[in-house]
């Protein structure tokens, strides 16, 4: 049996390179005025992918994601920060 490897589970996050205009609304509510922006990239030598978020609102904060892979076990993983210093983790 093939082991799965970062390679592999990195090259299917390629799709999301480049830059995406995104509606913003809250829960259950209407879109948010102004723009909002995601921009996706690799980090220098393509393990870890980028992503950058902005809203043209106070409220919304501007925040940065990375993502990472454990081919092995065939898992994501996201880490998460904003303009309000909140950070997370997800999978």
């Amino acid at each position: 049996m093939d082991q799965p490897t970062a390679e592999q589970a990195l090259r299917e996050m390629e799709v999301l390179i480049g830059e995406w205009s995104q509606t913003a609304t809250r829960a259950g509510g209407e879109p948010w005025p102004g723009e909002a922006k995601a921009s996706f990239e690799w980090l220098e030598g393509g393990q870890l992918l980028l992503e950058r978020s902005t809203v043209e609102m106070p409220e919304a904060p501007d925040g940065v994601r990375v993502y990472g892979c454990d081919a092995a076990n065939r898992t994501y993983y996201q880490l998460y920060t904003d303009d309000r210093n909140v950070c997370g983790s997800s999978r």
